[in-house]
């Protein structure tokens, strides 16, 4: 009668019975704050230089993106730069244009009639 008592209650576990104490000298070390300090130190020291491993092996390290704002800054001064002064042309190169502008205009104009 007993077996059947235990197999019909519900057990409950306690907080006790999951977790068990930590190392003393784990936890001495979370507490102090120039431990903390220091790690928090090593560990972003790490992180910077994975991040260099990773814009070497990917070639973007931080002169490439000078290099593009530079590029990129150069373009849109060309951009805003007045147009050239035009270059005067031979008079006589000038007479032969208008020449040549006054026969296609004939032409076009016997066209249309």
């Amino acid at each position: 009668m007993m077996r059947q008592d235990f197999d019909k209650t519900i057990r409950i576990p306690v907080i006790t019975d999951l977790v068990r104490a930590g190392d003393s000298e784990i936890v001495s070390q979370a507490r102090n704050p120039r431990s903390h300090q220091q790690r928090r130190e090593t560990f972003e020291q790490r992180l910077k230089e994975r991040i260099a491993e990773l814009q070497s092996a990917t070639g973007q390290d931080e002169y490439s993106g000078l290099a593009r704002a530079h590029a990129i800054r150069s373009e849109n001064n060309k951009q805003a730069a007045p147009p050239p002064t035009p270059t005067r042309l031979d008079p006589s190169v000038e007479k032969h244009i208008d020449q040549a502008r006054d026969e296609l205009l004939r032409e076009l104009s016997s066209m249309l009639k």
